[in-house]
């Protein structure tokens, strides 16, 4: 029962309940004068799934389930008692044989498969015995199936070396899905998902279940293929960037200090958002100003200002120079005590633009900016926009109530896209495009009763919106309202009219505190550049080293793909054996560029757009079923000749890479 929290799907766990069960599960291993196959599992799955672990567990008998053994530890059937149906019609041993040869024919080289439905759990216990499996996943939407199988195999090593991995739809939630899906043994393995219902019996009972599951399921891989989306020159700029503002990162405010000195000293944040709606907001604003923070967007700060309603807090975020016009105004009084929160990928001219302003800079928590080796409290914003930049910021700062308003992420009736007074337009004129309409859909309104046109970018923004309110949910007691009174509607959120909202805050009579810092001392600015710099100068060593290595298998792959291709057209046959070779080189190399973090914090993060969708090919090459060895012999030819391509276009990067690492630290002026 020890380090039950390690990769664990539930975030907020009551230690008592990790003590109690603990102690039960102690008591069990005495009564029986040691372990037995439940009880392996329970403490295995309490590891990964600490909540359902316990739901199994606390069973203690079935009742809705009887268990009818046949001749053998194979034939064994489960009846539903309520409606008297098996979950095996006919032989449960000729199913679970007939399902193996299936899985061995069609599957057999598939690193990950998805399942509705345990069963007896003899098919996955065979199943796990093909280490080509990395990934076996199972939904069982009955706790009482769970019970009886537990008592029935023993998975808990398979459970514990994250290879069996078993879920119950009702103690699901979105983040478990996107925590599952960001492996890469199931990341890779996208263009050969398939969702397999294991028989009839859950067919004919859950469906509906299984279906939106799998509709869960793809979304959230569809997700991390966007999210992978960025090509390898947008990531470059994000990292040259980011490099060449680290002088002024070090020369203003500490996002860590304000953090520390304003953590959990406000109960309310508003986030203000720039869409149609906002513009009838901005009154209510006025009132409860005293009294929340206000998190300003960066396109929502022209318009507070042109109405002299003044944010505690601006984010900004873009690496794009556009983003830059919502501070290309003069500086003025009314700027005194904002703070302008940025990413450090900003663009440079849009931190000249915010010269003579308070500004505290945050890393995204991406590889590159994390390897970077800053304080913690220094990383914030994984979301795609400046709206859950100020959410992340809202949550850091301890409010228990956060409330959005201007979050339309949706056209208002009049076809206007932003309030009024954006800078740029009140309606885009991309957007307005003929050309633009392919993007235009149609989503869920404000109140669920009606629905309203928005872009599939917004409706991007929103499912993230959802899937940080619902992991948010798992492990804080948080409130989240969208006040916004227009535009989508936003799962997770409380749909509330502002004004109400107002008028509670203002009730409580409890002005906001916010404390400012001290800038970030000149002795400390330098102490920080100078570990920047050695830890940029080391990547450069690592690129030039790894390189070498690539590019010299690179030539190998290039020399024996040529010699193939001439006895091809001899009409001789290549000496394949030389390819299986050169495949277990390829698979060292590649298993040697994982194993090295720094390697991968930075050149294959940047090559990581290339990278995931070249494995997509290689993985869907892969699997595909072998009849014979002709087939495997030129499935593994097919293979090192693409990874020829493959090494040539990463070489390309890694130079690129650490060109464009030199330059920006050439350029900096201390």
């Amino acid at each position: 029962m020890d380090n039950v929290f390690h990769k664990n799907y539930n975030h907020q766990v009551d230690p008592n309940a990790v003590k109690e069960l603990h102690n039960a599960i102690d008591q069990d291993i005495k009564a029986n004068g040691g372990t037995t196959p439940f009880i392996n599992n329970i403490i295995a799955l309490c590891s990964i799934n600490f909540i359902l672990a316990k739901a199994i567990y606390d069973l203690k008998s079935n009742s809705k389930f009887d268990v009818f053994a046949g001749k053998s530890t194979l034939d064994i059937n489960i009846i539903n008692t309520h409606t008297k149906e098996p979950i095996y019609s006919g032989s449960p041993a000729q199913h679970t044989q007939a399902m193996l040869d299936k899985f061995k024919k069609e599957y057999a080289l598939y690193p990950s498969l998805f399942f509705y439905g345990l069963g007896n759990g003899n098919f996955y216990k065979s199943l796990l015995e093909n280490k080509n499996h990395k990934k076996i996943v199972v939904f069982e939407p009955e706790l009482e199936i769970f019970f009886i199988v537990f008592h029935l195999n023993d998975f808990s090593k398979d459970i514990k070396d994250d290879r069996f991995l078993t879920f119950c739809p009702s103690f699901l939630n979105e983040a478990y899905l996107h925590i599952l899906c960001n492996s890469k043994d199931i990341t890779h393995n996208l263009r050969s998902y398939d969702f397999h219902i294991y028989n009839d019996y859950y067919a004919k009972n859950h469906q509906t279940s299984a279906n939106s599951l799998n509709k869960s399921l793809l979304n959230v891989q569809l997700l991390n293929i966007k999210a992978a989306g960025n090509s390898a020159e947008d990531t470059l700029i994000g990292i040259k960037h980011v490099v060449e503002n680290m002088p002024k990162f070090y020369a203003n405010y500490s996002l860590k200090d304000i953090l520390n000195l304003n953590q959990n000293r406000n109960q309310t944040a508003i986030i203000v958002s720039t869409g149609p709606s906002l513009t009838k907001q901005l009154e209510l604003l006025r009132r409860v100003q005293p009294y929340a923070i206000i998190i300003s967007a960066d396109a929502s700060y022209p318009i507070l200002k042109q109405n002299n309603l003044k944010p505690d807090f601006v984010t900004t975020m873009e690496r794009i120079e556009l983003s830059g016009k919502f501070f290309d105004t003069q500086v003025s009084q009314f700027d005194n005590g904002i703070t302008f929160v940025v990413s450090s990928l900003i663009h440079p001219n849009t931190i000249k633009l915010l010269s003579g302003r308070d500004v505290a800079f945050a890393h995204k928590p991406l590889r590159f900016e994390y390897a970077l080796q800053e304080d913690s409290k220094n990383y914030m914003c994984k979301g795609p926009s400046t709206a859950h930049f100020a959410f992340d910021l809202a949550i850091d700062l301890g409010c228990k109530q956060i409330i959005f308003i201007g979050q339309d992420l949706a056209m208002a009736s009049d076809g206007t896209t932003h309030a009024k007074g954006m800078v740029l337009g009140e309606t885009s004129p991309t957007i307005s495009s003929k050309e633009y309409e392919p993007n235009i859909t149609t989503v869920l309104g404000y109140g669920g009763k009606t629905y309203v046109k928005s872009i599939k970018t917004w409706d991007l923004f929103r499912e993230y919106f959802e899937m940080m309110i619902d992991t948010l949910s798992s492990y804080t007691d948080v409130k989240v309202y969208n006040a916004t009174e227009g535009g989508s509607r936003i799962k997770g959120t409380i749909e509330k009219p502002f004004k109400e909202l107002v008028d509670e805050i203002i009730s409580k009579n409890i002005e906001k505190i916010l404390v400012k810092p001290q800038p970030i001392s000149t002795q400390d600015s330098q102490i920080k550049l100078a570990k920047q710099k050695e830890i940029i100068e080391n990547f450069i060593k690592i690129g030039k080293e790894r390189n070498e290595l690539i590019k010299e298998l690179f030539k190998r792959i290039s020399k024996l793909v040529e010699s193939a291709d001439r006895d091809l057209t001899a009409n001789k046959e290549p000496r394949y054996a030389k390819f299986y070779e050169l495949k277990d080189r390829i698979d060292r190399l590649k298993a040697t560029l994982d194993a090295d973090k720094s390697f991968g914090d930075l050149y294959m993060y940047t090559a990581y757009n290339f990278c995931v969708h070249q494995e997509l090919e290689f993985t869907a090459m892969m699997v595909r079923p072998e009849a014979n060895k002709s087939e495997r012999d030129k499935k593994i030819f097919e293979y090192v000749r693409q990874h020829g391509y493959y090494f040539f276009s990463l070489a390309g990067m890694i130079e690129t890479t650490i060109d464009t690492l030199q330059n920006a630290l050439d350029g900096w002026e201390i």
